[in-house]
């Protein structure tokens, strides 16, 4: 039987930086500042792993984080001080959110739909859609394929603007900071 992603990640979240080191130097590093840039007010960093965004937050946003493993979680417990202390780590699968609609400003998904099975892919999209207040942005639209090459996802195969249904929220595949979200 295929083990789960929260047993994967309960089971590697104490080796998890060291075996993602390689990667994080190389590539992810000079990603993740880039991923931030120009975000204000509530964000959520869905997927927060173990905090590795932590230090890129904007200072003057609000950042709220998720898991589903609780071993990463306490990973993030000791990289992201600010959001430990505030309260605001949780526990949660991307696919069934409990914040209230319109809850966030931007959201951030650095890695986690690399790792969610694809049945999860658009579910975990319209709850994102939902806890926003205007829409999403998909950038890059690409995950890692097991043979290390990056191949476009499901979800970087969708025209903007994208809207799913039970969403009255649209979902964009690039950074649309010329256009206002009206044009979206």
């Amino acid at each position: 039987m295929p083990i789960s992603n929260l047993a994967r990640y309960e089971r590697i979240a104490p080796l998890y930086d060291l075996l993602d080191l390689p990667f994080e130097r190389r590539r992810y590093r000079q990603l993740r500042p880039l991923l931030f840039s120009g975000l204000k007010g509530r964000l959520l960093d869905a997927g927060i792993g173990t905090g590795r965004n932590c230090e890129f937050y904007p200072s003057d946003a609000i950042v709220s984080g998720l898991d589903t493993s609780p071993a990463m979680l306490a990973r993030a417990h000791v990289r992201c001080p600010t959001l430990a202390a505030g309260g605001r780590l949780f526990q949660m699968d991307v696919t069934a959110l409990s914040f209230p609609t319109g809850s966030f400003d931007a959201a951030v998904a650095t890695f986690l739909f690399c790792v969610l099975p694809n049945e999860q892919h658009v579910p975990g999209l319209r709850e994102l859609a939902r806890v926003l207040t205007v829409c999403v942005e998909f950038w890059p639209p690409a995950e890692s394929h097991r043979s290390g090459r990056h191949v476009p996802s499901e979800q970087g195969r969708l025209e903007p603007p994208q809207q799913f249904p039970g969403s009255s929220r649209r979902m964009a595949r690039h950074r649309s900071s010329e256009r206002s979200h009206s044009e979206l």
